[in-house]
C-alpha cells in the first residue's frame, strides 16, 4: 500500500519553526513503514508559487482520500480549506492533519496530535517525522464542525488587531466593505475580558513559546485592574434564530426590565472543541451546570452544536486550568445564534475568534452558524486517538 501526504507548512507559525521545511520545499520525502511506501510532498502555503505547485497536484488526484498536512497554527487550518475551495478541489475528498506548529494548537490538540512537536522533525534521518507518519498511516477519520462568524458594525463602528511589521507592533483598523466583518471559526469565538488579555498579549508577544506563557499570565494580571464592559454591559440581547428565543431556553434570564446573562460574566464563550487558549481541557464537562435546564455531558466536534458558557471574572477564568470548574454552562446552540449589542451608547469591547484578538468600537451584532460555503458545514479530520483528549 502507498501513501502520499501533501504537506503544507507555515514559514511563520509558532516562532518561525516552520522554517526547517524550507530545505525540503518542492521536494518529497519517502520511505517505508509497515511494509507500506510512504511519500511526504512539502508546500510554503506563504510562497505563492510553492503552494500552487502543491495544489495543482492535488487537483489532478482522483482518488476519494487526498491526505493534507497543514504544519502551521490553528489559523493555517482554514487557510489551507479555503484554497483547496478556491481551486474547485472536492474539500470532502480531502482529509486534513493538524501538524502543531502554532502557537495555541487547540485544534491539533483537540484531535490527539498534541499541542507541540520537536524542533527538529526531519534531522537525524527524519526518524521524528517518520513517527508522526506512523501516527498518521494509523489515524482514523472523523467530520469536523465549521462555523461562520459574520459581525456587523453601527456606522462609524470599527475593528482593530494587533500588527508587526519592520517599523515595529501597532493596533491597526480593518479595512472593512459595509461595515461587515466575516471569518470562518472551527475552534471558539468569545467576547470579553479573555480577548482583552489575548489583545494586550499580542502586543508584547515574542517569538520563544515558553517565554510567550508568561507575557500571557502578566497581561491576565494587568487586566485584574482595567475596567472592561461585562457582558450585560454590551450584549442587549441573544437569539436562537432556528429554535425559540434562548431567554426560554437558559441562555439568557430575564432580571427586571433587563435581560441579562446569568451571573453577570466578564465574558462569553462559544465552544467548538474541547480545548482552549493553548491546551485548556474539558471546560463543558468541568463546568457548573444551569439549573435551568440540563444539557448533554459528551460533546462532539461533528454534532453541529456549540457548547455556550461564561465565566464570571478574571480570576475564575486564570484558575481554571489549576481549579477545573469555574465555568457556568449555559446552553448548546446549533445556531443560527445572534448576538445583539446595545445600540444607544459608545462601546467598546474585545473579541477573539480561534486565538485571533481584535478590539471592536460600536459593534452592532454577531452572528453564528454553521459555515455556508462547505458541503454540511464540515470538513473531514484525522483523529488520533491515542492522545485525545481524557
Amino acid at each position: 500500500m502507498e501513501y502520499t501526504y501533501y504537506l503544507f507548512y507555515n514559514s511563520g507559525s509558532g516562532g518561525n519553526r516552520g522554517q526547517q521545511f524550507l530545505q525540503l520545499d518542492q521536494k518529497e520525502l519517502s520511505f517505508n513503514i509497515k511494509d507500506s511506501h510512504c511519500r511526504v510532498k512539502f508546500f510554503n502555503i506563504c510562497d505563492s508559487k510553492s503552494r500552487e505547485v502543491g495544489l495543482q497536484q492535488i487537483m489532478k488526484q482522483k482518488q476519494e482520500n487526498i491526505h493534507v498536512v497543514m504544519a502551521g497554527g490553528d489559523g493555517s487550518i482554514m487557510w489551507i480549506v479555503e484554497l483547496l475551495l478556491q481551486h474547485q478541489v472536492n474539500i470532502h475528498s480531502c482529509i486534513i492533519i493538524p501538524f502543531p506548529f502554532g502557537t495555541g494548537n487547540d485544534f491539533a490538540n483537540t484531535l490527539g496530535w498534541g499541542t507541540t512537536v520537536p524542533n527538529d522533525v526531519i534531522g537525524m534521518d527524519s526518524i521524528v517525522l517518520k513517527g508522526f507518519v506512523e501516527e498518521w498511516m494509523e489515524g482514523v477519520e472523523s467530520y469536523f464542525d465549521v462555523w461562520d462568524v459574520d459581525i456587523r458594525l453601527q456606522q462609524g463602528g470599527y475593528i482593530s488587531e494587533i500588527k508587526r511589521n519592520e517599523n515595529g507592533v501597532g493596533e491597526i483598523k480593518l479595512q472593512l466593505n459595509n461595515q461587515r466583518y466575516y471569518k470562518q471559526m472551527i475552534n471558539y469565538f468569545s467576547i470579553g475580558v479573555d480577548a482583552r488579555i489575548g489583545f494586550g498579549f499580542d502586543k508584547n508577544r515574542t517569538s520563544n513559546q515558553c517565554c510567550n506563557k508568561c507575557v500571557y499570565c502578566w497581561e491576565g494580571f494587568k487586566k485584574m485592574f482595567l475596567k472592561t464592559p461585562k457582558v450585560n454591559q454590551s450584549i442587549e440581547n441573544i437569539h436562537n434564530l432556528n429554535d425559540d428565543d434562548l431567554l426560554e431556553s437558559g441562555l439568557i434570564q430575564k432580571s427586571k426590565d433587563e435581560i441579562v446573562v446569568p451571573g453577570n460574566p466578564v465574558n462569553l464563550l462559544c465552544l467548538n472543541i474541547n480545548s482552549y487558549a493553548g491546551g485548556l481541557k474539558n471546560i463543558w464537562l468541568n463546568a457548573q451546570q444551569n439549573q435551568v435546564k440540563s444539557y448533554s455531558n459528551i460533546p462532539s466536534v461533528s454534532d453541529g452544536l456549540l457548547e455556550i458558557l461564561s465565566f464570571n471574572s478574571i480570576l475564575g477564568l486564570g484558575s481554571e486550568r489549576l481549579i477545573p470548574g469555574q465555568a457556568t454552562r449555559l446552553s448548546q446552540s446549533k445556531g443560527p445564534l445572534k448576538l445583539n449589542f446595545k445600540q444607544n451608547e459608545l462601546l467598546r469591547t474585545y473579541f477573539q475568534i480561534d486565538g485571533q484578538y481584535f478590539s471592536i468600537t460600536n459593534p452592532s451584532s454577531v452572528l453564528i452558524r454553521s459555515c455556508q460555503s462547505l458541503p454540511q458545514g464540515k470538513i473531514r479530520v484525522l483523529i488520533n486517538k491515542k492522545g485525545l483528549l481524557k
